[in-house]
């Protein structure tokens, strides 16, 4: 049988007189900070989902609940809590913050990066936040094309954040890169070959020596699954070779997935977008 203690028994019963009518913002601010000592997650979820019904526009409970919902890895319902704290309180910094953590989760760069920024010019001192902008940035620089540098590679492969993950998201240090193919085949073009020398020297760096990595091909939804399962196989299979070849990373360090065009890092619906799709990731796996 479930047992509460006495003071969460007692925060229903002051929950219950609340509710039997709308309650004053000093209401609300004391409901909040008694739900913050509660340490279960499942009994704060409770008491969050009554306390916003009688506070619906306490910015506080909605950033909990995002937490909360984020803890749970309902990614989904943490950034619409997060956002609407930023709605109710436009200098809540750690809600902004919130945002951009689960937009970088679920693989979102560009408005992760905007969030940063918003936090960042109320917090300006907050070094996690800042430490993570500079992270985002760095791929999605190199997610759209641009070239990124060894170091920032190593950088983003350190990252100590492990991210729990929905099933379309990555658990843990990404870096996507639009190498560049020679037409529908596997073969390096000369800028490919020029963007994994930044690869092939962060994985030989003294920090991710004992690493080990996945490179994964995608593509857009241009030609028929089949093709293109077989095209982002081949494609990551040769850049694993090239690093062999070129590099001398050991077999044993880099594995290969291949996922097609099942698994879109943005909607196949402009040109843009259908060149991040056509993609190599590299995701530390050890």
């Amino acid at each position: 049988m479930l047992r509460y203690s006495p003071w969460v028994v007692g925060l229903w019963i002051l929950l219950l007189f609340f509710n039997s009518g709308p309650a004053f913002s000093s209401d609300c601010d004391t409901l909040s900070k008694k739900i913050q000592q509660e340490r279960r997650l499942i009994n704060k979820q409770q008491l969050l989902d009554e306390a916003l019904q009688t506070c619906p526009n306490h910015a506080q409970l909605h950033y909990d609940m995002g937490f909360a919902r984020e803890r749970l890895r309902r990614y989904d319902q943490a950034l619409t809590y997060y956002l609407k704290a930023t709605e109710l309180d436009e200098k809540f910094a750690r809600a902004y913050f919130g945002l951009a953590d689960i937009f970088v989760v679920l693989g979102n760069l560009e408005p992760a990066i905007r969030a940063y920024q918003a936090g960042l010019t109320l917090e300006p001192d907050n070094q996690r936040a800042a430490t993570a902008l500079e992270l985002a940035q760095i791929k999605y620089r190199s997610e759209t094309g641009e070239r990124i540098s060894a170091d920032e590679f190593v950088r983003v492969m350190q990252e100590s954040r492990v991210q729990r993950t929905t099933e379309e998201a990555q658990d843990g240090p990404v870096v996507r890169m639009q190498i560049l193919f020679e037409t529908s085949s596997a073969g390096l073009t000369p800028s490919a070959t020029d963007q994994l020398r930044a690869v092939g020297t962060a994985l030989a760096h003294p920090s991710l020596a004992d690493q080990r990595f996945e490179i994964a091909g995608h593509t857009d939804n241009t030609g028929s699954p089949e093709v293109n399962l077989q095209l982002s196989r081949s494609r990551a299979e040769q850049v694993k070779q090239h690093l062999l070849d070129r590099y001398g990373i050991t077999a044993d360090r880099l594995s290969v997935a291949y996922f097609g065009d099942t698994r879109p890092a943005m909607p196949n619906n402009s040109t843009q977008n259908r060149a991040i799709n056509r993609r190599v990731e590299f995701r530390k796996i050890q």
